[in-house]
C-alpha cells in the first residue's frame, strides 16, 4: 500500500514551491542593499517573535477541530466507538456549510483589516464588519436548521441519529468566526502571544470536557466541547481586547439578533419535530423570512441596494 506520509511530503513540496515565487523579494530583503546583516537579524527576530505564537495558535485551532475525533475511540466505552464516531462525523458534514462561510470570510477579511490598519476610522469599520458577520452567519444557521429535513439526505439514513449535533457544531463555528474577527487586535499591536494563550485555553477546555463527559454522553459531548472551547477563546479575546485595543462593538444590536435567532431556532426545532417535512419547511420558511424582514428593516434597507434600490425609494 501507499505510505500516508507521502501526503506530508507533497505538502512540503507545494509549500516550498510557493516560497520560491518570493525569491526576488527575499533576495532583496535579506541580501540586497536595502537590508544590512545586522538589520536583517533584527528583522528576522521581529518576524519570528510575531509569527511563532500564530503557529501555536494554528496548532491549537487544528486540535480544536480534531481532538474530539482523536480521543473518542479511547474514551467512549458504551458501544462501538468507531460506529458512533462515524455518525458524528457524517452529521458534522452538514454543519461544515458554516465552516466554509467562515473560511471564505477569513480569506477576504484579513487583507482588508491590515489595509485599513492606518485609517482613522478603522475601529468603527471592524465593529461594523463584526456585526454583519454575525447577522449573516445567523441567517445561514437558520436556513440550515430550517431545511435540515431536506439537507439530511446528503448523508445516509443510518446517520440521521446524529443530526442533533448539527446546530451545536454550527453555533461553535459561528463563535470560531467571531473569535477570528476579534483576533486582529493582538495582530495589529504585535502581541500575537495573546492568541496562543486564548487558543491554548480554549483547546484545554475542549479536551477536558471530552475526557469528562464523552464516556457518559457520547458524541453529543464532543459537540458541546467544541462549543465551550470556542466560546471560551471568544470571550477571553473580547474582554482582554477591550482593555488592550478597545473597539466599540455594537454588542446590544448583535445580541438582539442572537436572541431573535434563538427564538426562531426553537420554533424550527418544534416544527421539525411535530410536522411533516413539507409543512415544517413551509413554517420554517416563514420564520426565516421574519429574521430577514427584521434585518432589512434595521440594517439592510432595500432602497440601498444597487439597481433595484430605486424601486423601494419614496
Amino acid at each position: 500500500g501507499h505510505d500516508v506520509g507521502y501526503a506530508f511530503y507533497i505538502n512540503l513540496v507545494c509549500t516550498a514551491s510557493i516560497t520560491f515565487f518570493f525569491y526576488k523579494e527575499l533576495k532583496e530583503g535579506f541580501m540586497g542593499e536595502k537590508c544590512s546583516w545586522s538589520e536583517c537579524k533584527v528583522l528576522v527576530k521581529k518576524m519570528l517573535g510575531y509569527s511563532w505564537p500564530i503557529l501555536v495558535l494554528g496548532i491549537a485551532g487544528i486540535l480544536n477541530q480534531t481532538a474530539d475525533k482523536i480521543l473518542f475511540p479511547y474514551i467512549y466505552e458504551k458501544g462501538d466507538a468507531h460506529a458512533q464516531l462515524g455518525i458524528y462525523g457524517a452529521a458534522s458534514k452538514i454543519a461544515m456549510i458554516m465552516a466554509m462561510i467562515t473560511q471564505a470570510f477569513r480569506y477576504a477579511y484579513e487583507p482588508f483589516v491590515f489595509g485599513k490598519a492606518k485609517d482613522k476610522d478603522n475601529r468603527q469599520t471592524y465593529a461594523s464588519a463584526m456585526k454583519y458577520f454575525v447577522i449573516f452567519t445567523l441567517l445561514a444557521f437558520l436556513v440550515v436548521v430550517g431545511y435540515l429535513d431536506v439537507l439530511r439526505h446528503i448523508i445516509g439514513h443510518d446517520y440521521w441519529d446524529g443530526l442533533k449535533v448539527v446546530p451545536i457544531v454550527m453555533a461553535a463555528e459561528i463563535m470560531m468566526g467571531v473569535y477570528f474577527n476579534l483576533s486582529f487586535w493582538y495582530k495589529l499591536i504585535d502581541k500575537t502571544i495573546w492568541g496562543a494563550y486564548f487558543s491554548g485555553i480554549g483547546c484545554a477546555v475542549l479536551i477536558a470536557i471530552n475526557i469528562i463527559f464523552v464516556p457518559k454522553y457520547g458524541y453529543i459531548a464532543c459537540a458541546w466541547a467544541g462549543f465551550a472551547g470556542y466560546g471560551t477563546a471568544m470571550l477571553l479575546s473580547y474582554f482582554v481586547g477591550q482593555k488592550k485595543y478597545p473597539i466599540n462593538y455594537p454588542v446590544k444590536e448583535i445580541m438582539i439578533y442572537v436572541v431573535l435567532a434563538l427564538v426562531l431556532f426553537v420554533g424550527m426545532t418544534e416544527a421539525n419535530k411535530y410536522f411533516s417535512t413539507g409543512i415544517a419547511c413551509l413554517i420554517n420558511t416563514m420564520l426565516i423570512l421574519i429574521f430577514a424582514a427584521y434585518l432589512v428593516k434595521k440594517d439592510f434597507p432595500l432602497k440601498s441596494l444597487p439597481f433595484v434600490g430605486k424601486y423601494f425609494r419614496k
